[in-house]
């Protein structure tokens, strides 16, 4: 069996696979370049690979969201993240065999101490109910662990499909929202909770179905991961 079936294989069991060094020393290191010069500019600070993360989380800490947010739709303008939509247009392709188009990009943050930012129990799929979704995410700057707070999964989850009945919580009017299913405990129960572990260079493709959720970061460290979602080009 080719890589590519097996992938696909991995995918529709799971609602996930992880692929080990997709991306280049390159890719990485735009991906840092961008994210340290774009926050530069928005925070009007000079930031570096060590600073960033007590930086970031003084803005935090001091609820200058506003700052945040605009570095944040900044930096997901940037190439790094544009070229790396195309080089998942043409995976997928190459995994499903189907036709993808791109919807949008966005950042996963984790901040020691901080719950705005961090989702509960949800599906991708109540947020884009209208398209048929793929996502991807992978690490920048530094590795997504467990400690760091990286995301975990419900294995299989997938397999439920659009749960519709679903609580709206959301923290404040300046944190993110999580759809989660009311039956959440009695699933929970069901599939087994992984932990999404990857090194930089790593990437994992999720289903728009599969249950995940955010983890606490108890590490001095900020997690940042890059997300891109594609629609099938119908």
């Amino acid at each position: 069996m080719d890589i590519a079936k097996i992938y696909n294989k991995k995918f529709y069991s799971n609602g996930y696979v992880i692929i080990k060094d997709f991306l280049n020393n390159n890719e990485v290191k735009n991906f840092e370049n961008f994210l340290l010069n774009t926050y530069s500019k928005q925070l009007k600070i000079s930031l570096n690979k060590k600073n960033i993360h007590s930086i970031i989380k003084k803005f935090e800490e001091e609820e200058m969201y506003d700052q945040l947010y605009v570095a944040l739709k900044k930096f997901g303008q940037s190439k790094p993240f544009r070229h790396v939509s195309k080089k998942f247009i043409k995976l997928c392709k190459l995994i499903f065999n189907k036709h993808y188009k791109f919807v949008n990009v966005g950042m996963a943050i984790g901040i020691n101490g901080s719950k705005r930012t961090a989702y509960e129990w949800h599906q991708e799929k109540p947020y884009y109910k209208d398209l048929s979704t793929i996502h991807f995410q992978f690490p920048i700057l530094n590795s997504c662990n467990k400690r760091n707070g990286t995301m975990s999964v419900l294995a299989g989850s997938n397999k439920l499909g659009f749960i519709k009945k679903v609580n709206n919580k959301k923290l404040s009017k300046k944190s993110i929202n999580s759809f989660i299913p009311k039956n959440i405990n009695k699933i929970k129960k069901q599939f087994s909770e992984k932990f999404i572990n990857m090194n930089l260079k790593d990437i994992i493709i999720f289903s728009e179905n599969i249950l995940h959720k955010t983890n606490k970061n108890i590490s001095n460290q900020v997690r940042f991961a890059g997300i891109v979602r594609l629609k099938k080009n119908d």
